[in-house]
């Protein structure tokens, strides 16, 4: 059956080669540019759009706390999509007038403080959330030159223009560097910076040199703990307790006196875009723009080293960024039109195998519509991906395409090359479509996109094609006479003195690869590991914003603590988690619900809840000893006086009745205070009680590294109530340690997935040989991921996804050598035949792909950058 359909299929595409041509066109232009008129994709912004989970343990509650804590800063009453009746006999409250709660928030006071002037004896408000820059000098001597000093002191007149420009927005006015720091350490009473001369640095650099053998206890008495207190403050001489003196060993100074190159920090004073936003303070990119403009040129006119800058603007330049990246895959295209020019001897042929590749996408970009109108950004990748890709498949055609054509070389020709790269092509595709089956948005869309492309990429390369090699054959054998002048050379060279090298000396290659691929895997489980100090990174690591975020914790002590945020988990009864609506969309959830199976309708319900928060607040990471609303409620219950003809609310005393219940709660907020930390809840139609929340505080911190954030989760998990769920307060912690956990697991599960799928494929064309194909693409992997390991490599979403592309690439080229191997003749004639023929297909395959992977290295952006960089 098989074969009756392949013979009609070849015998059809041969005769009527035009149908073949114009049909395939049609597809992937016509259908899909209709499908996108009615389906329009948009571009995210938002670098991160689908960097996010779902249908996971942890996701459910974050995001239904993510909708009810914005309402719980005003009021205790939330709108829920299915309002809870009130019962009748139930008497309603008065309605008090909605007044903003007070919140929890390192910007509450923020304008509250204000300070006009470089020295200061308190600490300055909020000081870790400014933006800041980072210059490199030789050591830490030369922080005490006085040529650098005055350059850095004047850095705030030449950027005062785009600084004046936040002036509306923040409170203060004064650069703090260690120009500024010094002329207030020094005890002549500088101004400011511009009257430092030698015999202030003389001053300064003593007290500094004395100071720094003291750090630790200054630290230590500043602290939250101490407050100026300890034992350790009375030792510290009086030169070295100032705050100026604790800021510049703290904030300013790195960790290592003895580092060379020596960093040095300045704090601008102007806020990070988050640290605004944070405040609900609109401010314009822009205006980071031109300050960072500003400071880069004169950077280079004081020809200092700039380094790193702190400014929180990645994810608002990451999409021009990322489109800018995205024309570097034309310059990729360009190169591999060249060599598959060169292979073809036709121009015409490698024109109509770009316009192929750039089919697919089109037609790629029809379905896709019909799932989801998001499209990350990762999604930009795939084009680089197909050039590759598709490549492969061009050189495999033309090599194979008879010469002496008839219908019977034809079909020949067609079975078997398709049959081959339908292999190559699914081996590819399952990958991809593994990734649907993942947690994380982002996995799911560019799986979803990227195995579409490759399927469309298959159908034109069994259809367009070859059905244009028929149409050159025929008629336009005029285009196909380009000839290369060393193609001869390097043919000898790829088809017989590389195959004869290979085998002669197989042994030892094997030994040695052996050995390779072995230690490989040795380093990749030491040394391949996911972020540590910065969670998602967006653009290349020379990037001065990305040099912060993966260097500033390395260096400076304040980073720590500024990340080590208290992690607090809040308790919610009564409130239903929330659940993805769509598998490609990443705001399609479910609505906010109150859950119908809960309610505090008896005086057993009341104990359950106070009883389950007791024991949380007994837990030795929590400790918490203020009583909750619940047993306060309890406590006041007890006391409550009861008499016959009254409502009790004493539910010890036989007077009280569990109907009477709804109203003692409720009464009881008159007397109990309760707060954005403690509240229960109520329905804001109907005014039902629905639940309640409590925020529970642990001494536990955050921290960006994995293996300590999975022991904190795990120790948070401990206080999940009975009946409710847990979240933390801040719910980005939960993201970001959600996605972490996702990529492990996807990544495992989808490199497991695809050697199983590879392993099926390869015994169905290599039979037994697939054996020694599988342990060949582990060696590919394993040698692979060591070498990126030791190039500085960490496994974030990018790195995940790559990993599982070098297995469907690896069994492409394994498989080039399966095909070629013949069926009869003695060993080494069959490994001579398959290393003759292979050898050239999969050298012209790898250097395609390392072309158009050289071609991203002057990428700007981390995801291009790191896909021309594995190929």
């Amino acid at each position: 059956m098989i074969e009756r359909v392949g013979r009609l299929y070849s015998r059809s595409l041969y005769r009527h080669p035009t149908v073949f041509l114009i049909v395939p066109l049609l597809i992937t232009t016509v259908i899909p540019s209709i499908l996108l008129w009615f389906f329009p994709i948009r571009l995210s912004q938002n670098a991160e759009i689908g960097f996010d989970t779902k249908d996971t343990e942890l996701s459910g509650p974050r995001l239904a706390w993510a909708r009810i804590q914005p309402s719980l800063m005003f009021s205790n009453r939330i709108a829920f999509s299915n309002p809870r009746p009130i019962d009748t006999d139930v008497q309603q409250p008065t309605v008090q007038p909605v007044s903003k709660r007070v919140r929890r928030s390192w910007a509450d006071n923020l304008l509250s403080a204000i300070n006009q002037v470089a020295c200061y004896d308190s600490p300055i408000p909020l000081m870790d959330h400014l933006s800041q820059v980072v210059l490199e000098v030789p050591n830490y001597d030369a922080i005490f030159d006085l040529k650098f000093l005055d350059k850095l002191c004047q850095m705030q007149p030449n950027i005062s223009k785009p600084l004046s420009r936040f002036d509306s927005f923040t409170p203060y006015r004064n650069i703090w560097s260690v120009a500024n720091m010094f002329a207030c350490i020094s005890p002549n009473l500088r101004v400011n910076c511009t009257q430092l001369d030698e015999s202030d640095i003389k001053i300064v650099r003593k007290t500094i040199d004395n100071c720094w053998k003291y750090r630790t206890p200054i630290f230590e008495c500043r602290n939250e703990k101490c407050q100026g207190t300890c034992s350790s403050c009375r030792e510290l001489p009086e030169e070295c307790s100032s705050q100026i003196i604790h800021d510049l060993f703290y904030r300013l100074l790195p960790k290592n006196r003895d580092d060379s190159p020596f960093l040095v920090n300045t704090f601008l004073p102007v806020f990070t875009l988050t640290g605004y936003i944070t405040q609900n303070i609109p401010v314009d990119v822009v205006l980071y723009d031109a300050l960072e403009s500003s400071i880069i040129d004169y950077s280079k006119k004081s020809k200092f080293e700039l380094k790193g800058l702190l400014m929180d603007v990645k994810r608002d330049r990451l999409l021009a960024a990322a489109l800018r990246d995205s024309i570097l895959a034309l310059l990729a295209a360009g190169l591999v039109m060249i060599v598959v020019a060169v292979h073809s001897q036709s121009l015409l042929y490698a024109f109509v195998v770009i316009l192929l590749l750039a089919l697919s996408v089109v037609g790629a970009l029809g379905v896709y519509s019909l799932f989801t109108d998001e499209f990350p950004l990762l999604n930009l990748v795939t084009f680089v991906l197909l050039i590759a890709i598709g490549s492969d498949d061009a050189f495999l055609l033309k090599s194979n395409f008879p010469n002496h054509l008839n219908e019977d070389t034809f079909h020949t020709f067609l079975t078997h090359t398709s049959f081959t790269m339908f292999l190559t092509c699914f081996s590819t595709v399952v990958p991809f479509f593994i990734n649907i089956t993942s947690n994380v948005i982002v996995f799911r869309c560019f799986g979803l996109f990227a195995g579409v492309t490759v399927i469309f990429n298959y159908f034109m390369v069994v259809s367009f094609l070859p059905a244009f090699l028929l149409i050159q054959h025929r008629h336009l054998d005029c285009f196909s006479g380009f000839k290369f002048p060393y193609r001869s050379v390097f043919s000898h060279l790829l088809y017989v003195l590389l195959p004869h090298a290979l085998i002669q000396g197989r042994y030892l290659l094997m030994a040695l690869l052996s050995v390779v691929a072995i230690g490989g895997a040795a380093i990749t489980y030491q040394g391949l590991h996911l972020p540590e100090y910065n969670p998602l990174q967006l653009f290349t690591s020379d990037n001065l914003h990305e040099w912060y975020d993966n260097n500033a914790e390395k260096n400076f002590e304040f980073v720590s603590s500024k990340i080590a945020l208290p992690l607090t988990s809040r308790l919610v009864w009564g409130v239903e988690p929330i659940y993805s609506l769509s598998t490609f969309r990443a705001n399609a959830t479910s609505p906010l619900r109150s859950d119908p199976f809960f309610a505090l309708k008896t005086a057993s319900d009341v104990h359950k809840i106070a009883r389950s928060l007791e024991k949380a607040r007994q837990l030795p990471f929590v400790n918490h000893q203020p009583k909750f609303w619940p047993e306060r409620f309890l406590d006041w219950s007890d006391k409550y006086p009861c008499a016959r003809g009254f409502l009790c609310c004493n539910m010890s005393n036989p007077l009280f009745s569990d109907s009477y219940l709804d109203f003692c709660l409720r009464n009881s907020t008159s007397f109990l205070a309760t707060s954005y930390n403690d509240t229960p809840i109520f329905d804001n139609q109907t005014f039902a009680f629905v639940g309640y929340t409590a925020m529970l505080p642990t001494t536990l911190k955050y921290n960006h590294r994995f293996s300590k954030l999975t022991k904190s989760f795990e120790m948070l998990e401990m206080t999940k109530p009975d009946n409710g769920w847990w979240a933390p307060e801040w719910w980005l912690m939960s993201t970001w340690f959600d996605l972490l956990s996702s990529i492990v697991q996807d990544c495992l599960s989808s490199v497991g997935g695809s050697l199983l799928f590879v392993a099926i494929f390869a015994f169905i064309q290599l039979k037994w040989q697939a054996l020694a194909a599988v342990v060949t693409i582990a060696g590919v992997i394993c040698t692979s991921s060591a070498i990126v390991t030791l190039l500085g490599w960490v496994l974030g979403v990018l790195e995940a996804v790559i990993l599982v592309l070098v297995v469907g690439l690896s069994f492409d080229y394994t498989l080039h050598y399966g095909a070629a191997l013949p069926e009869q003749g003695c060993a080494e004639h069959r490994i001579r035949e398959a290393t003759s023929k292979g050898v050239g297909p999969v050298t012209l395959a790898a250097f395609t792909s390392f072309l158009a992977g050289a071609s991203m290295l002057p990428a700007l952006t981390h995801a291009f950058y790191q896909v021309g960089y594995i190929y």
